[in-house]
C-alpha cells in the first residue's frame, strides 16, 4: 500500500524557505524491474578456509569419510554435508558411497594455485530502472525496499494498488550488459558483488515504485513542477534527479484534475476526487496547476469544513492555487468546523488529503482573514495558547467581558467560557455583583 512518510508542515516550510509555495502533491508509481539472475561470480567465499580444509584432508588420506572430518575438527557433521554439497556443485570433488569425499582436478587447483579464482554459481536479485534499464542504488535494497509495490499486491478492501503510471520496456538480450558494465570499485552503490563475471540466465517481474511530483509557485509568480521522493524526507535525491531529468516533459505537463466517479455503479452515489492527468491526452501548459472546475473543488472544500454552502466572494479557484477567505459570514455557516476553520485560519493554509492511489496526495489550501472579527478570534486562539489567567484575559480585553464570552463560544472554548464566568459571577463577592462586576470596578 502507497504510505507516504512526511512531516507536511515541516516539509511546507522547508520549501517555502527555497521560495517554493506547495501547491498540490501529485503521485505516481515509477516502474522497477526486479531481475532474479543465475550468476557466475570469483569471490571469496565465507567458507574458503573450511572448503580448503576438507580438499586438503581428502587429498592427503585418499579419500576421507566425513564423520572423520568431524572427529578431527569438532565440527557438527551437518556442517560438512552442507559444504560438501557446495563442492560438489562446484565440481571440486565427488562424494562416494554418500560418505568419502574424494578431490577433483578443479578442487586440486583451488587447493595450491594461490591465484585460482574461484568461480561460484548464485541466484542473485537485481533492481532496474523499468525505462532505462540502469541499475539502482543501494538505497532501493535496503531503506527503499520497504516502499516497492509488487503486481500482486492489494489494498484492505481487495483493490489492486499495482498501478505503474509509465509503460515498462521488457528486458533485452543487452540487460545483463548493463549490470556487467558497473565499474569493479563502484558496484557496491548498486547491491553488485565485485566479482560477479557473467549472467547466464534471469526472470524478471515488474514492480513500482511511488513518487511524489510537488507543484508550487516561487514569489515572482513561476511555477515550478518536480520530482521528489517523499517516502522520507527527500530519501533518494540522486535518483529522483536523473528521473526528472529522464521525463521533464511529461512532468512539465502535470496539472491537477477533478474526476468525478460512481461508486454504486446506479448513479446513485456520485463522488469526486483530485485526479492528475499523468498518461493522458493533454496539451503542454506549463504553468498552469489547476485545470478544476469552481463548482467541483466548492465541494470538496465545503467538505473539509462542513460547510453547507460557499459563495464565490469567499472561495477563488484559478490555475494557480485554490484560496479561501474566512469572514463572519462564512464562519457562522450552518454545521461549520470552527475548529478547524480557525486552526487553517492561524496557520494561513490548509490542505485537502487523498489516498495516494488517486493520483494525488495533497492538495494546499490558502486562507485568508476575511474581517476584523474572524481576526479577533484568531488573536484568541494564539493567546489562549499561551494559557493566561482569566484575570490576565480581562486585562487584556480591557474587561470588556461581554467581547470575550462572545468569542470564546464563537471558538468553542467553553472550559475559558466556564472559568470565565465563575470569575465574574461565583465568587465569594457575589453580593457586590451589580456594583462591580456589571460595572467591572477596580477595587
Amino acid at each position: 500500500m502507497i504510505q507516504f512518510n512526511l512531516n507536511i508542515d515541516l516539509f511546507y516550510e522547508f520549501e517555502l524557505a527555497k521560495d517554493s509555495e506547495v501547491k498540490a502533491i501529485a503521485c505516481i508509481e515509477y516502474p522497477i524491474l526486479h531481475i532474479i539472475a543465475k550468476t557466475k561470480e570469483t569471490t571469496e567465499e565465507d567458507y574458503d578456509h573450511l572448503d580448503r580444509f576438507i580438499v586438503d584432508a581428502a587429498f592427503k588420506s585418499n579419500g576421507i569419510h566425513i564423520e572423520k572430518l568431524s572427529d578431527l575438527t569438532g565440527i557438527n557433521t551437518s556442517v560438512f554435508w552442507y559444504r560438501a554439497k557446495e563442492l560438489v556443485k562446484q565440481d571440486y570433488i565427488t562424494v562416494e558411497n554418500e560418505e568419502i569425499i574424494i578431490p577433483n582436478e578443479l578442487g586440486l587447483e583451488f587447493l595450491n594455485d594461490l591465484d585460482f579464482e574461484r568461480e561460484i554459481i548464485k541466484t542473485r536479485s537485481f533492481l532496474l530502472d523499468g525505462v532505462t534499464h540502469s541499475p539502482l542504488k543501494s538505497y532501493f535494497y535496503k531503506e527503499g525496499k520497504e516502499n516497492l509495490i509488487s503486481d500482486d499486491e492489494k489494498d484492505k478492501y481487495g483493490n489492486k494498488v499495482f498501478n505503474p503510471a509509465i509503460i515498462p520496456n521488457p528486458p533485452d538480450k543487452n540487460l545483463k550488459n548493463r549490470i556487467l558494465e558497473i565499474p569493479i570499485d563502484e558496484r557496491a552503490n548498486y547491491n553488485i558483488p565485485a566479482g560477479l563475471k557473467d549472467i547466464s540466465d534471469f526472470d524478471f517481474f515488474i514492480m513500482t515504485y511511488p513518487l511524489t511530483i510537488v507543484l508550487s509557485r516561487t514569489k515572482e509568480g513561476r511555477t515550478r513542477k518536480r520530482l521528489i521522493d517523499c517516502n522520507g524526507f527527500y530519501s533518494d535525491e540522486e535518483c529522483v534527479e536523473h528521473w526528472q531529468k529522464e521525463h521533464e516533459a511529461e512532468i512539465r505537463k502535470i496539472e491537477i484534475l477533478i474526476h468525478e466517479f460512481d461508486r454504486t455503479k446506479d448513479g446513485k452515489n456520485i463522488s469526486i476526487q483530485f485526479q492528475n492527468n499523468w498518461g493522458k491526452p493533454r496539451t503542454e501548459i506549463s504553468k498552469r496547476i489547476f485545470n478544476a472546475e469552481w463548482s467541483k473543488v466548492h465541494s470538496l472544500v465545503s467538505k473539509q469544513y462542513d460547510l453547507s454552502e460557499i459563495s464565490k466572494s469567499n472561495l477563488l479557484v484559478d490555475d494557480f492555487g485554490i484560496q479561501l477567505k474566512v469572514d463572519e459570514k462564512l464562519f457562522f455557516t450552518a454545521r461549520a468546523n470552527k475548529k478547524k476553520i480557525i486552526d487553517a485560519c492561524i496557520r494561513k493554509r490548509d490542505y485537502l488529503k487523498q489516498s495516494p492511489r488517486t493520483g494525488v496526495w495533497l492538495v494546499f489550501i490558502e486562507v485568508i482573514t476575511g474581517d476584523v472579527f474572524v481576526q479577533g478570534l484568531i488573536e484568541l486562539s494564539i493567546l489562549l495558547q499561551t494559557k493566561p489567567s482569566i484575570q490576565e484575559l480581562l486585562t487584556k480585553y480591557q474587561n470588556n467581558y461581554k467581547s470575550i464570552r462572545k468569542q470564546l463560544i464563537a471558538i468553542e472554548r467553553f472550559d475559558y467560557l466556564e472559568n470565565l464566568d465563575i470569575y465574574l459571577f461565583l465568587r465569594s463577592r457575589e453580593t457586590n455583583f451589580n456594583q462591580n462586576y456589571l460595572a467591572l470596578k477596580n477595587e
